[in-house]
């Protein structure tokens, strides 16, 4: 039997993406042979930061990316999501009681193995009944699997793999030729396939209706638990319903909570609306000549020309990256509600929607004449999925406040 090819054209992906890019996937490898091919899919929208408190801004720290392979070996999983956790040097430290930056010798971008474990919260699918068991956290180990090296590369590397994203949005088009380049600097490969899909279950309909579409239509898929293939009966849709409906009931509290939370928010918000409107229109403006958001004007108003202690000082330890001849101190906050997916003929029939949304605001500093570095630009930049649409403004909102 011959071995599968695992190369994939991005041109032929375009067609996958959605016509608006506010969620992003990677095929970090796709191999074996017919009957044993697998695909392993990565969610690059948020890499976790999982360092202690203790060991920030150090000389090494955790980032956490979700990765999912998918099986088509009747006798593996649907799909297993897991946290990978990679040990990421640093590329520059800081000492915490004078906040002097020393940049780390020992920095890299591509490696040739990688330190990793599994995380909280991952779990498998099982094929048998499509049930959820979870995975437990591992033991650091090492390894030099091409999967781990590439979603290892990205999760420390994720400030820069970010920025090759968002300069590769045009408007309502993508520069693939222009994301490529700037990845394979990271020692990615430039044609790293791109796709519109980031959660687990839209991974596993990705592998089947894009990958293994022969499989599917000869009515050969693995389906051990009939699920796939099997009408549901009215009593099991009414079993599926009242399942849902009771998760929705059990969070109601939270949810009404959170309305609460938000209104309150919303109120305070009122009393500063048409200042910050006024701010946005008449403040502050970047480098290149763009108005700011009404959140980068309310920081350059406070930081612009401000050195990078006192930024610190303020905002508390950054993520730090340095280009050129300028310095990036990012701070993250993210929001994060898993989903509950129920399957059923055909795929997912419903299920208690999960999101995310995050908000960071970056600080580039340049060194003045005396070669302090001060802050030259800010940018505050928000993304969602899901329900998440709801916290992004709380986050930002966070952000702007500072520690």
């Amino acid at each position: 039997m011959s071995k599968i090819k695992t190369t994939f054209s991005i041109g032929l992906l375009i067609a996958l993406l959605p016509s608006h890019l506010s969620a992003f996937g990677v095929i970090l490898q796709y191999q074996g042979e017919v009957d044993n091919r697998e695909a392993y899919f990565a969610d690059v929208r948020v890499i976790k930061n999982r360092t202690p408190p203790n060991q920030i801004m150090g000389p090494t720290e955790i980032r956490e990316i979700d990765v999912t392979a998918v099986y088509e070996n009747p006798n593996k999983p649907e799909f297993v999501h897991t946290k990978l956790q990679f040990e990421c040097p640093n590329s520059y430290s800081m000492n915490m009681e004078t906040h002097q930056i020393t940049e780390n010798k020992q920095k890299v971008k591509s490696v040739d193995s990688v330190k990793f474990r599994i995380g909280e919260n991952s779990y498998k699918l099982r094929r048998s009944d499509l049930k959820a068991e979870p995975i437990p956290v591992s033991d650091w180990k090492t390894s030099d699997a091409p999967m781990l090296l590439k979603a290892g590369t990205i999760a420390c590397n994720d400030i820069e793999f970010d920025k090759a994203l968002h300069a590769a949005i045009k408007s309502k088009d993508f520069d693939f030729d222009g994301f490529g380049k700037r990845i394979s600097k990271l020692g990615l490969p430039s044609d790293l396939p791109l796709i519109g899909q980031t959660l687990s279950p839209e991974f596993l309909d990705f592998a089947w209706d894009q990958l293994w579409w022969d499989k599917v239509s000869a009515g050969k898929r693995p389906d051990p638990s009939g699920k796939w293939a099997k009408v549901p009966t009215k009593e099991e849709k009414e079993a599926a319903i009242k399942k849902l409906q009771a998760q929705y009931d059990a969070v109601q509290p939270q949810i009404e909570a959170a309305k609460k939370s938000l209104l309150s928010e919303i109120t305070k918000a009122q009393t500063q609306r048409k200042a910050d409107i006024e701010t946005a229109k008449n403040g502050s403006k970047h480098p290149d000549g763009s108005k700011m958001n009404k959140y980068e004007a309310k920081l350059a108003n406070v930081f612009h020309g401000q050195t990078e202690q006192q930024v610190v000082e303020y905002m508390g330890n950054p993520q730090f990256n340095q280009a050129g001849d300028t310095r990036f101190l990012r701070y993250t906050q993210t929001w994060e509600k898993q989903g509950v997916t129920v399957y059923g003929s055909q795929g997912v029939i419903g299920g208690d929607a999960g999101g995310y949304a995050e908000c960071f605001a970056e600080f580039s500093l340049k060194q003045d004449a005396q070669g302090v570095w001060r802050v030259d630009d800010i940018l505050v930049r928000s993304d969602y999925e899901g329900i998440g649409s709801r916290e992004v403004r709380l986050l930002c909102n966070d952000i702007v406040r500072g520690k």
